[in-house]
């Protein structure tokens, strides 16, 4: 089909086009001489060079590139490519990569200069408008299936950018996605402003204002050629990025009527943003649409997976914590009644005061197993609102829970002066106390001193703990710790080892983290971590 490599040829329009050999690394393996006096590299100077030292714009576009060439028949397509060597010409170029025919390994880049409209050329300039429409349309068709390859969000909206800059040839592209349920802001998820991308995501905007939130609330796109003199154009993105806007266009990201987003492209290369340039940025936001909503659903599903692969495994454990914890006391409570029942009259008064304290003793204990194990199961279902914590008043209450306990081992308790304040939800963070308390007096000293405080972390969070005299944990039971239904077979152990779970799990929905830090013979140290609380007005 190709008689030789280092060729050109004239087209119809009798235009000299270029044909250039690529590696698969698209690295230059062989070109023309018309290359040369093109690109304005010396002669011999092109062999070996990357396509990008010579159209640096095609960079962003190297993902696609290798997407669409794929496959034979398949070709990407730039139009108005212009060398990096320009010199005076201002020549543009259109530029076709697509599979060597019949050779593995090799791409052909043919490089057309796009011709002055003369008299002359007028019915031949619109049929080669004819034929780039053509392309445009097969282009937006091969955008089409490469957005729907993937159902990874991340993934279908880089291709978007990528695709969108490159159809509309503009100088950056940005998508912005709703933050939340509640649909009030939008926020910048991705963008494609080379050196700017980093300063854009994550920005946010809200619903009704720029012309972002404008589009987003109204589900029409539209055209701003003179963003600074336009009401609805928010400065404060610009400024924030470090980029300038001089023209977009913008247009909603909707499926079945429910707005997903809005694609913003800006910066058009060659001229004003057109109505075309509108209706393929909508064609390629329709696409996306359904390639973001698949991937919705995907996530969704994955994430209801892996909830059900995590329920399946506290079921597996409640299993044995009944199975096994409430097995021991169970058959003491069976045996001391049963004993009282058949042996009452024959056993001395001490002998049955002591068999009615045990059995009292063990149906406690399973109680508290039963209360336990329903906390550990209702702080996985409930979500709840956090507020501002006063931390002396629920360190208070779960004390006042734990007096017998105290009174019994006789600890002597140390309390700050101030508590820093956190964000949380109060009657979780009493329970996390009354564990955490309750394990320092089983596994303290004799008798336990026990020390509580808060630290103001350098990242602002706060970190509440809580001190021990007792033996300390070694460093391979530390890490057993916050198993779930993990036991330690310490001095006085009458716990159940669900105390510490029911922590990791209150702090797992808060957003916060736990830990100890212990030595043998030292003592424990255990902390929590909360968000600091923070009023309305320090947020504004």
């Amino acid at each position: 089909m190709y008689q030789g490599i280092e060729r050109t040829a004239i087209a119809q329009n009798r235009r000299v086009v270029a044909h250039v050999t690529l590696d698969t690394k698209l690295n230059i393996l062989s070109c023309p001489p018309e290359l040369h006096r093109w690109s304005g590299f010396a002669p011999g100077t092109l062999i070996k060079l990357r396509l990008f030292d010579l159209f640096p714009q095609l960079e962003s576009s190297q993902d696609l590139i290798f997407e669409s060439v794929k496959n034979a028949g398949n070709a990407f397509v730039y139009r108005y490519a212009r060398f990096l060597q320009d010199g005076a010409s201002k020549t543009l170029f259109d530029l076709q990569i697509e599979a060597f025919p019949d050779v593995p390994g090799k791409l052909l880049l043919t490089i057309t200069p796009q011709t002055r409209l003369t008299a002359a050329t007028i019915g031949e300039q619109d049929l080669a408008k004819l034929a780039r429409h053509n392309q445009e349309l097969l282009l937006l068709n091969r955008a089409s299936r490469i957005l729907t390859a993937t159902l990874n969000t991340a993934e279908v909206l880089e291709r978007l950018l990528q695709v969108t800059v490159q159809i509309v040839n503009a100088a950056g592209s940005s998508v912005w996605l709703w933050a939340d349920e509640d649909e009030k802001h939008l926020v910048c998820r991705a963008a494609f402003h080379p050196g700017k991308d980093e300063r854009l995501i994550g920005l946010q905007v809200a619903s009704g204002k720029g012309i972002v939130g404008w589009v987003a609330k109204s589900n029409k796109g539209t055209i701003v050629s003179d963003p600074a003199n336009d009401g609805r154009f928010y400065p404060h993105i610009d400024k924030s990025s470090g980029f300038l806007t001089t023209s977009l266009l913008a247009v909603p990201i909707h499926i079945r009527s429910h707005t997903l987003g809005v694609l913003e492209v800006v910066n058009k290369r060659d001229g004003r943003f057109t109505q075309k340039d509108l209706a393929y940025a909508e064609m390629l936001a329709a696409s996306a649409a359904i390639a973001i909503d698949n991937a919705h659903l995907i996530e969704t599903l994955q994430q209801k997976m892996d909830d059900l692969t995590i329920h399946n495994a506290e079921l597996e454990a409640f299993d044995h914590t009944v199975a096994h914890d409430l097995q021991n006391p169970l058959a003491l409570v069976v045996g001391f009644a049963d004993l009282l029942k058949t042996q009452g009259n024959e056993i001395t008064e001490e002998e049955r005061a002591r068999s009615l304290e045990l059995l009292v003793q063990n149906a406690r204990r399973m109680s508290n197993i039963i209360q336990e194990l329903l906390m550990l199961s209702s702080v996985r279902k409930r979500d709840v609102e956090t507020h501002p914590l006063d931390m002396a008043v629920l360190v208070q209450n779960a004390l006042d829970r734990l007096r017998f306990l105290v009174q019994e081992y006789k600890a002597q308790i140390i309390l700050p002066d101030q508590w820093a304040v956190a964000a949380g939800y109060g009657p979780w963070i009493e329970e996390v106390w009354e564990n955490l308390i309750s394990n320092a007096l089983k596994y303290g000293g004799n008798p336990p001193q026990i020390e509580l405080g808060s630290t103001v972390l350098a990242d602002g969070r706060i970190q509440f703990w809580i001190r021990d005299n007792g033996q300390g944990i070694s460093p391979d039971k530390q890490q057993m710790l916050f198993t779930p239904f993990t036991q330690l077979n310490e001095v006085r152990v009458t716990g159940h080892g669900l105390g510490l779970s029911i922590v990791c799990r209150i702090m797992e929905k808060l957003g916060g983290d736990v830990d100890v830090k212990s030595q043998v013979g030292a003592g424990s140290t255990f902390c929590f971590t909360l968000p600091a609380y923070k009023l309305e007005c320090d947020e504004s």
